[in-house]
């Protein structure tokens, strides 16, 4: 029989099945990948709700650490278990709370206060009363009343300018407005729960973030290569990227990080969670906090070679003198004397708002905050 094939025609048989084994595993490592990185974002979502709770219930409460970590436990508790008809509220939240403590006891879950300062008690801190008027031995607070009358009151440290009509306190570069915001910082690492794709994430960012010393690795027949380290690591995700769980089994995880801004409603009062300025990310753009055994420890970073901002004083003692509220004889400028040459503009470098109008109201995103004598502040 006579070959009827065309002059150079060549068999090709099998060429879609080797086609087809070379396809498939970089089109499932990029399915599983795009998957990864989804749970990823409905995480970061979660968590910054639940910061804005932890915010809230810092904020009627003198920003005390356990409301803060009761808030903080409440808005984790959809995230981590669902909405489940049959389990009791009070059930749900205890379970939160106690799944909370393993995570702050096992460092994949840290969080510390960023606002107020220790500088700004030392601004604006009074001696604290309880709900008849009585002084509180040993407790020091920020005035939360009358806020639209704030341009009135001094700070004890000294006025570095003014804001408006607004005293800025020498210490804290902050007026007593911005002394009244609550800023939290959230760290959490999560849980990589796609197979193959959340181990290979891990073990690339721990070399790029310093964790772990370079080296190589192969998915079968590929090769991966050995990542490089950063130029500027970022030494507090170390302890988060293979975290145990409550059985004790490291974890691949992936650090996530949030911050929340909220207006106090009730006096902030001064705890063992009240950082100084030296360690908050506004004067700190490495921050050098990592998280600690337990809660939001502040750690110096070794890799941090910048010398520290320090043309501020060094931070008060615990306790406060009685002679730290008193207001100084003629200090500082007079509100509303029209005098604005020692005005102080806002800046990333000061605490409060990043946008400010021309009247010197404080903005935070796209709400205002209205001074209207005789209103409920």
């Amino acid at each position: 029989m006579r070959d009827k094939r065309l002059p150079g025609h060549t068999p090709q048989r099998g060429t879609a099945f080797v086609e087809t084994l070379l396809a498939v595993p970089i089109v499932l490592l990029l399915g599983l990948g795009a998957l990864q990185w989804a749970l990823l974002f409905h995480a970061r979502t979660a968590l910054e709700y639940a910061l804005v709770e932890a915010a809230r219930a810092g904020s009627v409460a003198q920003a005390r650490p356990d409301a803060i970590e009761a808030g903080l436990a409440r808005g984790l508790m959809p995230f981590w278990f669902g909405v489940d008809a049959t389990r009791p509220w009070p059930v749900a939240v205890g379970a939160s709370a106690a799944q909370l403590r393993q995570g702050l006891a096992a460092g994949w879950v840290a969080w510390r206060q960023l606002a107020p300062t220790i500088e700004s008690f030392g601004d604006w801190g009074e001696p604290a009363r309880d709900a008849a008027g009585h002084p509180v031995p040993g407790l020091v607070e920020i005035p939360n009343d009358s806020l639209q009358w704030s341009s009135l009151r001094q700070p004890a440290g000294g006025v570095a300018g003014l804001r408006g009509d607004e005293p800025i306190g020498a210490r804290s570069q902050q007026t007593l407005t911005d002394a009244n915001l609550l800023k939290l910082e959230l760290r959490y690492g999560v849980a990589m729960s796609v197979p193959l794709v959340g181990r290979i994430a891990v073990w690339v960012m721990r070399i790029v973030d310093g964790c772990a010393a370079p080296s190589a690795r192969r998915l079968g027949a590929v090769d991966l290569g050995t990542p490089s380290p950063a130029a500027a690591p970022r030494a507090w995700a170390c302890a988060m990227y293979l975290a145990p769980d409550a059985s004790g089994r490291p974890v691949p995880r992936w650090p996530v990080r949030a911050s929340a801004t909220i207006r106090m409603q009730s006096p902030a009062r001064r705890s063992a969670m009240t950082p100084a300025r030296s360690q908050t990310a506004v004067t700190a753009a490495a921050s050098g906090w990592a998280p600690g055994a337990a809660r939001g420890t502040l750690q110096a970073a070794p890799r941090s070679t910048e010398p520290a901002a320090a043309t501020w004083p060094a931070p008060p003692p615990a306790e406060l003198p009685a002679t730290a509220f008193a207001q100084p004889a003629g200090a500082g400028l007079e509100p509303g004397s029209g005098n604005r040459s020692g005005a102080v503009p806002a800046t990333p470098s000061n605490d409060g708002s990043l946008a400010r109008g021309a009247s010197g109201w404080l903005e935070i995103g796209g709400e205002r905050t209205f001074s209207v004598p005789g209103a409920c502040s």
